[in-house]
């Protein structure tokens, strides 16, 4: 166990490196940056910039030399002050990028860390109910209500969801995380967060429940058509034995491959819905960040997420050993 997690740590920091090299490359490359931006408004505004101070302002974030000898030496500097977790300053926030990420990923990991509990609890019933009683009306009913699920877009159904709930009904409020003007004590505060984060969680977990729950109707019907699945029931096992300790543990060995890509998603921020619901979660900053052609910001974000999905990886190789004993880490 210890030689291959060894082994999958070296092939990790592998990974990183090609990553970073990609994002750095490619951010490089980008047609404008914040800095150009700056620039042009305040030319609109009638400010005359020197060069000099424009050569300053490039030099100081490492982006005055675009040849390949320059790009080099910044991956290089930039690779560096990754490895001392400094990822730079953010443009736009004024702030270092970790703790512009630290003090705004609190509301998008509450959003999804919710959203992924009801859609376990809501998608693995419903996918191995759908393949229990497969072509029956029960199947149809689900995959069609899911089908519709995945079809539509988070932003025209969160707005949908905002219009009913928040703006025909009154039930909760349309956008937000709370209501400023309230003054709550800590119970107060908590309902108060709460109505404000129904409906964007809801939204998150009627969108992602019709993915997880074909994987586990599609690989529950491939297990239940197994010959010791066959072989349990000719010993006279309960239906319930048979599908919930025998078939569904070999389920769960494709759903944890999917857990590969459950860290980072919890802490990246749903950025299409916190921009509907107007949330100050990490999403909604990225999102600024990369109009505003924040470098700094958006390079230090993705590699956190690299290294996060990076993360996710090695613990769901882990996992397998867990949910299948025939599984042995060497």
């Amino acid at each position: 166990m210890l030689k291959y997690i060894l082994k999958r740590l070296a092939l990790s920091v592998l990974i990183l490196l090609g990553v970073s090299l990609i994002i750095y490359v490619l951010i490089r490359s980008m047609p404008v940056s914040f800095i150009e931006n700056k620039i042009n408004e305040m030319n609109q505004g009638g400010a005359t910039i020197p060069e000099e101070t424009i050569e300053n302002m490039k030099a100081l974030y490492g982006l005055e030399d675009n040849s390949f000898k320059g790009i080099l030496k910044g991956y290089v500097s930039w690779l560096w002050s990754i490895c001392k977790l400094d990822f730079g300053t953010s443009f736009k926030y004024g702030a270092p990028v970790l703790q512009v990420i630290r003090e705004n990923m609190g509301v998008s990991f509450a959003v999804a860390a919710i959203a992924t509990v009801f859609e376990f609890l809501i998608a693995i019933p419903l996918g191995i109910t759908a393949a229990t009683h497969q072509y029956s009306v029960r199947d149809y009913v689900v995959t069609v209500l899911v089908m519709i699920g995945i079809s539509l877009p988070s932003f025209f159904f969160g707005q949908i969801l905002k219009d009913v709930f928040a703006m025909k009904l009154g039930w909760f409020p349309p956008s937000g995380l709370i209501d400023a003007t309230a003054d709550y004590g800590f119970f107060g505060k908590m309902f108060d967060y709460i109505r404000h984060l129904f409906i964007p969680i809801l939204t998150v977990v009627i969108l992602s429940i019709g993915g997880r729950m074909r994987m586990t109707r599609t690989n529950m019907l491939e297990v239940m058509n197994s010959d010791y699945i066959r072989t349990a029931r000719a010993k006279g096992l309960k239906e319930k034995t048979v599908i919930y300790k025998h078939a569904f543990r070999n389920t769960l060995i494709p759903l944890v491959t999917s857990l590969a890509g459950l860290l980072p998603s919890l802490f990246s921020g749903a950025i299409i819905t916190e921009q509907v619901f107007d949330l100050p979660g990490i999403g909604n900053k990225a999102f600024q960040a990369m109009i505003a052609a924040d470098i700094p910001f958006i390079m230090g974000y993705n590699m956190f997420l690299a290294l996060l999905s990076v993360i996710g990886v090695l613990l769901a190789d882990l996992m397998y050993a867990v949910v299948d004993p025939r599984v042995k880490l060497g």
